[in-house]
């Protein structure tokens, strides 16, 4: 399963416009935006919300989490 980047989950966080607007898109409270940031919820990461972070500039590299391979 997927999960935004900790780029995004901050940038939620800390700037409240970016934050009002996804609540907006996601026709949902602001301070649910900011419960599914701070739990990195899949739902994070539904078509619409991707195609507001790809409308505000960002890459599909900013935009997912990269698991790292630390296999022993």
């Amino acid at each position: 399963m997927k999960k935004v980047s900790d780029f995004i989950v901050q940038k939620i966080l800390k700037e409240n416009n970016f934050s009002m607007e996804l609540a907006r898109i996601l026709d949902i409270q602001q301070q649910s935006v900011l419960g599914l940031a701070k739990r990195n919820s899949n739902k994070l990461t539904l078509y619409v919300a991707v195609q507001f972070y790809k409308d505000k500039g960002f890459s599909e590299d900013e935009i997912f989490f990269k698991p790292t391979n630390n296999a022993i």
